[in-house]
């Protein structure tokens, strides 16, 4: 079975996000593999922050094989790398150092965007978080099936229920408390919202158990979700082409969300990740014939 992997570097961040990998473990009866990064030198550090991490998600879940591993080179890069052979990755929202200094770290940011398995990012120094449903934040129909077959399947697999929120977006240059109220918008607005339900009511045959709710709402997607999610389990987000793309609305839900945040691509369909991974190294090695060619 693939691992739950997730990066580790001694941050309250970090540490935060390994323990709830390791609940994820548990709950889905795989191994944990904990990663810790660096760059070059002496990597004692590295490899007793790895330990300490591996000690306590053992002492939190007994049940699960908890594997730990020092690897060398640039976090983000490998992290999405070995985000290969694992069916999560998970990453806390800030690291160390620098990268503590801003509000999503460059780590996690390049594991959500580029990472070959769902994603996930755990909001800072948060050790438990609500037992409330799987929201999943989506555009106009049709669905991209990996996000949303993703948000049904962790709805399932937690026994709660699964909220799809699509938030209708004002329209620039025109006042918004005047716009909502136009007919048009209106009639646009229950157009989409009969498409998305008949949308997710496809999905039911597969998860009978899972009874979709629907909430339309009207104003800044972010905030929206990060409303609509504020006692969820998961905020899930598809990206590249899914529901939003990986644009302001996934990094704006990224910088506010209270839960973990999912986000998953459409190339998290089995043997797709080989494809992203193909595109990735080929992207890698354009990179660094780039680097190699500047003056």
């Amino acid at each position: 079975m693939r691992c739950v992997l997730a990066g580790v570097d001694g941050s309250t961040e970090a540490a935060t996000a390994a323990l709830w990998a390791a609940g994820e473990a548990a709950l889905r009866g795989a191994p944990l593999r904990l990663v810790a990064v660096v760059a070059g030198g002496d990597n004692s550090q590295a490899r007793d922050i790895v330990r300490d991490a591996g000690e306590w998600c053992r002492r939190e879940h007994r049940e699960i094989d908890v594997a730990e591993e020092v690897v060398r080179g640039f976090p983000p890069a490998e992290l999405v790398r070995e985000s290969v052979d694992a069916q999560l990755v998970v990453v806390g929202s800030r690291g160390r150092g620098a990268v503590a200094e801003t509000l999503l770290g460059s780590v996690s940011r390049a594991v959500a965007e580029r990472a070959s398995c769902p994603a996930v990012v755990v909001p800072r120094c948060r050790t438990s978080f609500a037992l409330g449903p799987v929201v999943l934040g989506v555009a106009d129909p049709p669905l991209g099936a990996a996000a949303v077959a993703f948000a049904f399947a962790e709805a399932a697999l937690r026994s709660t229920s699964l909220l799809a929120v699509h938030v209708w977006r004002p329209v620039a240059g025109r006042h918004s408390r005047i716009e909502a109220e136009t007919r048009a918008t209106r009639s646009a607005v229950d157009d989409v919202r009969s498409g998305l339900a008949v949308d997710l009511a496809g999905w039911t045959t597969k998860y009978p158990d899972v009874q979709p709710g629907l909430d339309v709402r009207y104003g800044e997607p972010a905030g929206e979700l990060c409303r609509a999610a504020s006692s969820a389990q998961l905020l899930v987000l598809g990206h590249r082409g899914t529901v939003f793309g990986f644009g302001s609305v996934a990094h704006g839900v990224l910088h506010r969300a209270d839960c973990p945040v999912v986000i998953v691509g459409e190339t998290h369909h089995g043997e797709d990740v080989v494809f992203f991974d193909e595109r990735r190294r080929a992207d890698e090695g354009q990179d660094r014939q780039d680097a190699d060619s500047a003056p």
